[in-house]
């Protein structure tokens, strides 16, 4: 019988699942006062994709470290109908900027764009393609901000037991939170005690407010901020992308 996975632990295996590569960049981050979840704190990790599936949509701010540059998506994310809407700007010379829409499969892209994100997508020049989350950091991202929301709790005993860690209390601006290591994966050769490669900003509702992730050896973390205020609807998707 296959063991059971809390769901941070299944989000912290596709990280390396869709980045195609091994768990050996966590073995830099160097946490000496890492210790296990306390049963409080287990019960607020198991509420935090819950809390964030219970917002419906939500704004959302990710930096990606992409060929050496930085590329900033700034949008919004509907958890329940698994669709978002943001625009992406990289940082290289020249900068590029596209307004994209995407599901769990598909994304569409309006490329040079110039005039921030509109409250309603413009109704041409859109171009699609499905994600390859294996070869492109971007995708993987989309994947895993659409990860982030989930329509039931986690199981926080599984997770007190799993080699989730607690790393310090921080805040995000003004907001105390717990920083939680995610749990590592599992498997020949692994370490059962290690953190994966996720990082969640946890408030002491169980609100997600941050969530980092890093796979491989990079050095730099994809960073998303989640902030818990009031969020317009997604506008419908558009023809490009074939439906949410």
């Amino acid at each position: 019988m296959k063991p059971a996975r809390t769901a941070l632990a299944v989000l912290a295996l596709a990280v390396l699942t869709l980045t195609g590569c091994s768990s050996r960049g966590a073995t830099d981050d160097r946490t000496p006062l890492a210790r296990p979840l306390t049963t409080a704190e287990a019960d607020r990790a198991a509420l935090a994709r819950f809390s964030t599936y219970r917002r419906g949509t939500g704004d959302v701010t990710m930096t990606i470290p992409y060929r050496g540059s930085t590329v900033t998506l700034t949008g919004r994310v509907d958890w329940r109908r698994h669709l978002g809407y943001a625009e992406l700007h990289s940082d290289t010379t020249p900068p590029a900027r596209e307004l994209i829409q995407w599901n769990a499969s598909t994304v569409a892209s309006r490329p040079q764009w110039t005039g921030g994100l509109p409250q309603l997508p413009p109704e041409d020049a859109w171009q699609a393609h499905r994600l390859t989350p294996h070869t492109s950091p971007i995708d993987a991202a989309l994947l895993l901000l659409l990860g982030l929301g989930s329509d039931r709790p986690d199981n926080a005993q599984l997770l007190a037991r799993s080699s989730a860690r607690w790393i310090k209390e921080d805040h995000v601006g003004t907001t105390p939170v717990t920083l939680i290591a995610g749990p590592g994966t599992s498997g020949p050769g692994t370490d059962p005690n290690r953190p994966g490669n996720t990082r969640y900003w946890i408030d002491h509702e169980g609100g997600l407010l941050r969530f980092s992730a890093r796979a491989g050896g990079e050095t730099r973390w994809m960073t998303a901020d989640l902030p818990r205020h009031g969020t317009a609807a997604l506008p419908s998707p558009v023809p490009a992308l074939g439906g949410s």
